[in-house]
């Protein structure tokens, strides 16, 4: 029951003062356990002589227990957020979605550079590479490149085992494989740096 209590003030606690957008680095889980220390602080000073059930008396020790570390974590955020480095340097918290100044308007995370991104000539040498292997595939028959294209993934973007592949194509298994292999010798006289 005091469990259940302590989730649903955590809960919300953190709906009410969106602490999911604020910064500070918390979440239900803090504050359950804020109000845990919370419960445990309300224990040694509970009368049960006065007639009141714990978890009323305790109700506003929790509450308060998880507040302070909210208070606390803000207080953390505000010293972050504007820091003074030995130069003289100020630091503060920026949003992505803020328009850069100049003609452009980019915003601040159309102009970050993301360090995943392919670069310009990995790019032009895949496109190469895909359009050696379609013009490759456009020399086999139409079995041949229709059988291909579906099993490697080229029609739906999802590679198909041989087996739902022979499925597909309402071909016995090893039917399948007959014709992948002959696809994929064929597709090799015509593209043999690609096998190397």
């Amino acid at each position: 029951n005091n469990k259940s209590f302590i989730g649903k003030v955590a809960n919300d606690l953190f709906r009410s003062m969106n602490l999911a957008q604020s910064g500070l680095n918390l979440d239900t889980d803090d504050l359950k356990q804020a109000g845990n220390l919370g419960l445990w602080k309300a224990v040694p000073k509970f009368d049960a002589a006065r007639g009141m059930k714990f978890l009323t008396y305790a109700a506003p020790a929790i509450r308060n227990a998880m507040m302070d570390m909210v208070r606390d974590a803000f207080a953390a955020f505000e010293q972050r957020m504007v820091t003074e480095d030995k130069d003289g340097i100020c630091y503060q918290r920026v949003s992505l979605d803020d328009v850069l100044p100049g003609e452009e308007q980019l915003r601040r995370i159309e102009a970050i550079a993301d360090p995943y991104a392919m670069q310009p000539q990995s790019i032009m040498e895949e496109q190469e590479s895909r359009r050696e292997l379609y013009d490759a595939l456009k020399r086999l028959t139409q079995r041949e490149q229709t059988y291909l294209l579906y099993r490697y993934g080229f029609t739906d973007g999802e590679e198909h085992p041989l087996i739902g592949t022979a499925i597909y194509f309402h071909l016995t298994k090893g039917r399948a494989k007959k014709t992948e292999e002959q696809a994929m010798d064929n597709l090799w006289l015509e593209l043999p740096w690609w096998f190397i």
